[in-house]
């Protein structure tokens, strides 16, 4: 009786947990229901007068078959097997964790199977409400970056879309509004494209449309995402205008959704630089100016420690004593991964990044190291030039930078003369007049170069203190003697010192020796040349 009373309460205590558990009678290749608790019921539908019959006698066959299958490998196995889950059944319900634990009786004969099956339905809901939060966009509900990156992995074409002046919205009629245009850019994409292309929010507003497969000339497809912009917003109550800026991506090899995206962003920074409302389509054997710049910027911030900077020098020739009597200082890039790279190349992203002002420095101690073989060679008055960028002079210790560096390569400032531009001082001509009268106190001598090429070149002789002008190289190739005899006639009405540049035949030569210039410089005395390479003596004659 006690037997009894404990298998009905464990009968009882079986019925009230909430994992489904079946137990199967194992007769041979035969397995037929022997147990079912109320859960079990819930979920599958089986209940207690299913005890005696088998699976294929209650289920239709393709579900029997899969169930006959994965209980009859515990029979071979003889250990206990685990189902994960998460996937489709054959009826179509989706499965639960299942444990399926062997029962043995006294002589080892497998005579039960014991099951434990967890409805992970609820669980599935959670996990799937985790995974839409994990890959759409909260606002637009579109998907977002991670999705593009993690499941996006072989697309045909991928377009970048950028709102033009979007900005403006968000600063004009707050971000609540700039939300509500954001998302009738995603409800307008999925009206056009449907399914059939994968749709993201980047952030901000930056979107991406992905054709998984080739669906047309990316041209016409391009075209088609700025036309759904002709339509005005609904703006604040008011119809305005938006247009959008496209870069294309084609896969054309084995390209990577991050090297496709990187394409994308650099069409789309082209097609922003060619008047925006348009797309450009990335083409790998088109040369990318600012790409180029970024390259320059990362190998550039190495240079120095490379040792990959160099200076050449271009000699200066006082015609009158026949006499060299200075060279400029060029600075060079012998770039490791990219070979030679012209200054007019590395020198403009050098000054925009800031990184002209630690290379600039060492131009400056370089040049100094070189003037002691250099005087060796041309005497103790020759001079070094060396060019000083608009940067560099707006440093507030760049004097004292300056002074420190020759001190310690034990130069004196008479050797050395700063060469500057016109653009130099345009933004901010009080701060330089004073850098410049500083420099000048210290006994630098100071050269405008460039003279003659900008629009106030006049009225920079009277606001400057400088000692030099070098007239550009564009004067002389002109051969316009008039001008240029009244350029040195002016400069010496205002005691400044005079250098040519450009001096390229000997004809030039003679034309400025007969005005009485006071210095040249140029292919004909030199090319630019590396310190060992220059020549000891020059004798200027008629070629």
């Amino acid at each position: 009786m006690n037997k009894l009373l404990d298998a009905s309460l464990l009968l009882h205590m079986l019925d009230d947990i909430e994992d489904s558990i079946y137990i199967m009678k194992v007769e041979g290749a035969d397995l037929r229901y022997y147990y079912v608790n109320r859960a079990a019921t819930h979920f599958s539908g089986r209940t207690m007068e299913d005890v005696g019959l088998t699976f294929f006698d209650t289920n239709a066959s393709h579900m029997a078959n899969y169930l006959h299958k994965k209980y009859m490998r515990v029979v071979k196995e003889r250990r206990t097997v685990k189902y994960e889950d998460g996937f489709v059944l054959p009826n179509g319900m989706l499965s639960g964790e299942s444990i399926l634990t062997p029962i043995f009786d006294e002589n080892d004969n497998l005579t039960y199977i014991f099951t434990v099956t967890r409805d992970i339905t609820e669980r599935k809901i959670h996990e799937n409400l985790l995974y839409d939060y994990a890959y759409h966009d909260e606002l637009s509900r579109l998907y977002n970056r991670r999705y593009l990156l993690e499941h996006v992995m072989h697309p045909a074409t991928l377009y970048l879309l950028d709102l033009d002046d979007f900005k403006n919205i968000n600063d004009m009629f707050g971000h609540d509004v700039g939300d509500t245009v954001l998302v009738e850019v995603a409800n307008r994409l999925i009206q056009q494209f449907g399914t059939d292309y994968t749709l993201v929010r980047l952030g901000g507003d930056e979107f991406i449309v992905v054709a998984n497969q080739e669906s047309g000339p990316a041209e016409q497809t391009a075209s088609t995402i700025i036309q759904l912009f002709q339509k005005p917003f609904n703006v604040n109550d008011r119809q305005m205008k938006l247009s959008v800026s496209i870069g294309v991506s084609l896969r054309v090899e084995e390209e990577t959704i991050q090297t496709l995206l990187k394409q994308a962003d650099i069409a789309l920074y082209k097609a922003k630089g060619a008047g925006r409302k348009s797309f450009h389509i990335y083409e790998a054997a088109y040369k990318y100016d600012h790409v180029e710049n970024f390259i320059h910027e990362l190998a550039l911030s190495q240079a120095i420690e490379k040792e990959e900077l160099y200076l050449q020098y271009q000699l200066i020739y006082h015609p009158a004593k026949q006499a060299v009597i200075g060279a400029e200082a060029l600075l060079r890039w012998h770039c490791g991964s990219r070979g030679i790279v012209q200054p007019n190349s590395f020198i403009p992203v050098a000054e925009e990044t800031g990184l002209i002002v630690d290379i600039g420095y060492w131009v400056i101690r370089q040049a100094c190291k070189d003037w002691h073989l250099l005087k060796e060679i041309y005497g103790a008055e020759f001079k070094l030039s060396v060019n000083i960028s608009r940067v560099q002079l707006n440093e507030e210790d760049f004097v004292e930078q300056l002074l420190n560096i020759i001190g310690e390569e034990e130069v004196t400032p008479h050797s050395i003369e700063l060469e500057i531009t016109e653009s130099t001082t345009v933004h901010s001509m009080q701060e330089v007049q004073q850098t410049l009268h500083q420099l000048r106190a210290h006994g630098f001598t100071l050269a405008l170069d460039d003279f003659g090429t900008g629009y106030s070149s006049l009225s920079m002789l009277t606001l400057l203190p400088i000692d030099k002008l070098k007239i550009d190289r564009s004067f002389i190739a002109d051969g316009n003697a008039p001008l240029i005899a009244a350029m040195l006639a002016m400069a010496n009405a205002l005691k400044l010192q005079v250098i040519a540049e450009g001096i390229e035949t000997y004809e030039q030569y003679v034309m400025l020796k007969e005005m009485a210039c006071w210095g040249i410089q140029g292919y004909y005395i030199n090319k630019p040349t590396d310190l060992h390479l220059l020549p000891k003596h020059v004798e200027l004659g008629a070629g």
